[in-house]
């Protein structure tokens, strides 16, 4: 008999995911640390999908709870769907009750997710025997309506994924093949964590609509995105293909990767963002207190520049971004330094070999 997988995070993807597994005939039991949320998703017994996702309807849930020993309890596919800012102290949560067998997958991984994950269940004395893995993106693009009820706006066909190491790609790949078949388990961790394009579109771009953010203007992220605001984000981008290259990668480039995922056309990031049809819509913020910096700032551009200062890449352009958002917010998380991530004095070759083999 099939275990039931566990959902760590019932917020937008989180729901989602519990949802669309339990409608592709798997049991399914979700944690969060909202009381409320749980409750309601106790009374209901299980959540409504509906909008553009391939599987729509009412999926039942075996336990909404926040206790996690509960949730984890007899899981074998643990789907860790939270904002990057959380999965160190998820780790430290999790760690008393994994057990050897299990798979976690950091959705996404935001950059170099599994290895600060493992680095924190170490450090927390957590020896079970469990391969752990992340996707460079979430396969939903969704928003709860209310604890219960979701509307996707969109789901991906596929995108990369990876176990760390990558050496139980093949064993992972089969346990999904049938329930997620968009993870696509290929490469290893660093290609996932290069695909992670969050890092190039958000930070920067942010910080040059400083003016409209803080005088609280109304705008469009990315229909009002200049030609100044794409020259930076296509240095940032070639910074990022330098990464793939020293590390033995083949990536695209993020003007291909944008013709690739959406119905858009150009020669220039300017070009492709602004003739992209499904931006349009989509607001800028009100505050530079968000997710745009305090989330992918040191969880994706700092993870990069860890990689870059591991394989002896020079990143300006990366490094700039995050010298210029520390200075301008207070209290900025420091992230995935090389220290942070348990780094230091590892050699690019070693590191490859980790991530790779183990």
């Amino acid at each position: 008999m099939e275990k039931p997988i566990a959902i760590i995070g019932a917020g937008n993807g989180g729901q989602a995911f519990a949802g669309y597994l339990s409608l592709m005939g798997r049991e399914v039991k979700v944690f969060d640390v909202v009381q409320n949320t749980v409750e309601q998703l106790g009374k209901l017994g299980g959540i409504t999908l509906t909008g553009n996702s391939s599987v729509t309807g009412f999926g039942k849930i075996k336990l909404a709870s926040t206790d996690i020993s509960a949730v984890m309890e007899d899981c074998e596919i643990i789907l860790v769907v939270l904002p990057s800012i959380y999965h160190k102290d998820m780790a430290k949560k999790m760690a008393p009750y994994l057990k050897d067998g299990q798979i976690v997958v950091l959705n996404p991984n935001a950059s170099l997710g599994p290895v600060e994950f493992e680095k924190t269940l170490r450090e927390c004395g957590c020896h079970a025997n469990i391969i752990l893995a992340g996707t460079s993106t979430l396969l939903f693009a969704c928003r709860v309506v209310k604890a219960g009820f979701v509307e996707v706006a969109g789901q991906k066909t596929s995108f990369s994924a990876s176990t760390y190491p990558a050496k139980y790609n093949r064993y992972v790949a089969e346990k999904f093949a049938d329930i997620l078949p968009q993870f696509i388990f290929a490469d290893d961790i660093l290609r996932v964590s290069l695909d992670n394009l969050n890092a190039m579109m958000h930070p920067a771009p942010t910080i040059l609509y400083t003016a409209k953010i803080e005088h609280e203007e109304d705008f469009e992220y990315y229909l009002d995105f200049t030609p100044g605001q794409g020259a930076l984000v296509e240095a940032l981008d070639r910074e990022r293909m330098a990464l793939a290259e020293a590390y033995g990668l083949k990536i695209r480039t993020l003007i291909e990767e944008y013709k690739n995922v959406y119905v858009t056309k150009g020669e220039s990031m300017y070009e492709v963002v602004t003739n992209c049809e499904g931006y349009h819509g989509i607001k800028g913020q009100k505050t530079l207190r968000t997710r745009y910096l305090l989330e992918d700032i040191p969880y994706s551009l700092v993870a990069l520049q860890s990689m870059g200062k591991i394989g002896g890449v020079p990143t300006p352009n990366i490094d700039a971004v995050i010298t210029i958002a520390n200075s301008m917010i207070s209290g900025m998380e420091e992230g995935r330094t090389v220290k942070n991530l348990g780094l230091e004095g590892i050699s690019k070759n070693e590191f490859i070999k980790m991530c790779r083999e183990g």
